[in-house]
């Protein structure tokens, strides 16, 4: 799973559940709807956060209506979203491109069809007003730090801390409380998605957490969407549908901020819309980075998957290099592209 770390209180968990009793029954999601919208099952990676918005507002607009498409969504974050996709207990998700390409090694059949995020905003976040400073990794030397929470995050933290010399040096323990263990004084610091936690931190602490960010300094690739092979190779229209109203709503959040800060009030209120508007502002930021400022949301290429191939495959973590024809696609991507 992406990112499974973040905090799981009590109200994000009643906000899950209702929202999944809202997406209908598992039989409503798997009707086929004869010479109507094709039906697109879609699971989030986490729930809530700003990252939602491309699909809820494509949902409140009725831009997936039309596309041809009935959009169903699970809430994310109560099961590994990449494995349900394979599973084709899904048909879509977003997810990280290190878990994808770990997946794929596996056999599983996803692919990507967009690049949401160029760049991986995994990292450490650590206790302020300690001795721990961000530009001297070994400050955390003897320091207690919760271990990424899946296989693909915990790949790019072990390649960082091999390089950084600090493995048998810090003691990493489980991190199966979640954020909570830093902010309880458990750990000294936890490995998170630096968008919401950050700010989740400081909201906590009263002052900036110190930050390592491992995953943009060891170079690999952000999040992506993932569909199922068997699923795009059925219905390439409606992957293609998806994929074009998901780019219109990346667009449409960053440039009606604060409308999209009022529809994450509307379905998610117990949100902190200050924190909100403070998220989408960096996500914001990373979704148009890069070549994406020329060539729209959610371009992808060659040169987006090269360096963590590399990365995960000198760290032992892929036995050969894939063909990345096998990896992504661009052939769903928008014919006119959305740009940042």
């Amino acid at each position: 799973m992406t990112r499974n770390r973040r905090v799981r209180t009590a109200a994000l968990a009643a906000v899950a559940l209702s929202v999944l009793a809202a997406c209908g029954s598992d039989e409503d999601q798997n009707a086929a709807v004869a010479d109507g919208p094709t039906p697109v099952r879609w699971i989030y990676d986490h729930t809530p956060t700003s990252a939602d918005l491309p699909v809820l507002v494509g949902l409140r607009e009725g831009w997936f209506s039309e596309a041809g498409l009935k959009v169903t969504t699970t809430p994310g974050g109560k099961v590994d979203q990449l494995r349900s996709v394979a599973d084709g207990q899904h048909d879509l998700t977003l997810g990280g491109g290190v878990e994808l390409l770990l997946a794929q090694a596996e056999g599983l059949p996803v692919k990507a069809v967009g690049l949401v995020q160029p760049q991986a905003l995994e990292g450490l976040i650590c206790r302020p007003g300690s001795s721990i400073t961000a530009d001297n990794p070994e400050s955390l030397l003897d320091r207690k730090l919760a271990t990424a929470g899946n296989d693909a995050d915990d790949a790019v933290w072990q390649i960082w801390r091999d390089r950084e010399g600090l493995r048998g040096r810090v003691n990493e323990v489980a991190p199966d409380a979640g954020l909570p263990l830093l902010f309880q004084g458990v750990v000294d610091c936890y490995p998170e998605f630096l968008t919401l936690a950050p700010l989740q931190a400081e909201q906590e602490f009263g002052a900036k957490p110190v930050v390592f960010p491992f995953a943009e300094q060891v170079g690999v690739i952000g999040q992506v969407l993932d569909v199922n092979t068997d699923f795009a190779e059925k219905n390439p229209q409606a992957v293609s549908g998806f994929v074009d109203v998901y780019a219109r709503g990346m667009q449409w959040a960053v440039q009606n901020p604060a409308a999209a800060v009022a529809l994450m009030k509307k379905t998610y209120p117990q949100i902190d819309e200050a924190v909100t508007a403070k998220e989408l502002e960096e996500l914001g930021y990373h979704w148009g980075a890069g070549r994406q400022q020329k060539n729209g949301y959610l371009a992808i290429d060659d040169r987006a998957w090269r360096g963590t191939v590399e990365a995960l495959t000198r760290a032992g973590r892929l036995n050969e290099k894939p063909e990345l024809a096998e990896v992504y696609t661009k052939e769903f991507l928008p014919e006119k592209p959305y740009l940042p």
